[in-house]
């Protein structure tokens, strides 16, 4: 279990928008977590497949090169 201090206004606002979503605070936040761990991942596996890309020689173009031969 995790708790957190929030300040009355931040915690009022948590619980509309909960409410607005129709799920409780602490279903909000696990979801926002969630996402965010899993944005992190992407991420860092797109970044680190793009340094791979990078070592491996092959040529890149920006997306101005390749609409300019469109």
């Amino acid at each position: 279990m995790i708790s957190i201090r929030l300040s009355e206004k931040m915690e009022k606002e948590l619980k509309k928008v909960a409410e607005f979503e129709g799920i409780s605070v602490s279903d909000y936040v696990r979801n926002l977590i969630v996402e965010e761990l899993e944005n992190t991942y992407d991420l860092d596996v797109a970044e680190k497949a793009h340094k791979e890309y990078i070592k491996s020689g092959k040529k890149t173009y920006s997306f101005e090169e390749v609409f300019d031969e469109i």
